[in-house]
């Protein structure tokens, strides 16, 4: 049944066509660098993702800090995934949405962008909704401005990279820690509980990124420009098949077939 109802919804994104068919991203993890984790933790976030030119093109580079973008160098050679084909590409750090889906660092997948997290541990379309607290946490590690992160690389950053983690796992029903200073922090910047796990609906311009085909690898955070946005919204309706009620109608943009590579598998 899955299959099926997943072959439906793609052929109703086919039916449309996408503003950037050739987005794809390259995720990369420090929790295997032989000096130990400088920005991962574990089996979960930060991770590096190093976008193609058709993805840097969506994504508002002005909303990451220093802290959070950057610009692949020679320096990254310890980066679990890196390769030199990656340098001089432009990346943000950001957080997995599925902690039961994998990827494989350093392997490109093709990219859409969508308000929900696809399939995940609930297996069912039309997925999971970025929500208002997982969007505002999100947004203010982007800036550089989460109270109590450490931006510095090294273990300190790794650590508070895994609190970070368990919050958005937690607001997104995934998993994680319901004990968290993280959560509530969100608490309160989104105005209580009844709107902490309200779908964001493009809230502070936060959504998802799917990696792969829905249900295949594991999906990420990414914050996207105005304009980009409009333009998204501006997509018939036959594309919220998949991006699902309560999303933002988004067209999935550029589905492409994970390349999965020889090596280690991280399961998130």
């Amino acid at each position: 049944m899955r299959k099926l109802s997943l072959a439906i919804a793609l052929a109703a994104v086919v039916a449309t066509p996408s503003l950037f068919a050739a987005m794809s991203v390259t995720l990369v993890d420090s929790s295997g660098n032989s000096a130990g984790s400088t920005y991962s933790y574990g089996n979960g976030g930060e991770f590096r993702a190093v976008a193609n030119a058709d993805l840097s093109s969506v994504v508002n580079w002005g909303a990451y800090s220093t802290a959070t973008k950057g610009i692949v160098g020679a320096s990254d050679t310890g980066s679990w995934g890196y390769n030199s084909s990656m340098a001089g590409q432009r990346y943000f750090q950001t957080f997995c949405i599925e902690a039961t889906e994998e990827f494989y660092p350093g392997t490109p997948y093709g990219a859409s962008i969508s308000g929900n997290a696809l399939y995940g541990h609930l297996g069912a379309s039309p997925g999971v909704p970025v929500t208002l607290g997982t969007a505002w946490l999100y947004s203010q590690f982007a800036k550089g401005t989460l109270s109590t992160y450490d931006y510095t690389y090294g273990s300190g950053r790794s650590g508070t990279a895994g609190s970070l983690q368990q919050a958005i796992w937690y607001l997104q029903g995934e998993n994680g820690g319901v004990d968290n200073s993280l959560v509530t922090l969100a608490l309160t910047a989104v105005g209580g509980a009844a709107n902490l796990f309200h779908a964001a609906n493009g809230a502070f311009g936060v959504e998802a990124l799917n990696v792969g085909d829905p249900g295949t690898a594991q999906d990420q955070l990414v914050i996207i420009t105005d304009a980009i946005r409009a333009r998204l919204l501006a997509v018939p309706e036959p594309t919220t098949m998949v991006a699902g009620a309560g999303a933002l109608g988004l067209a999935l943009l550029g589905i492409g077939r994970a390349r999965r590579a020889s090596g280690v598998r991280i399961g998130k």
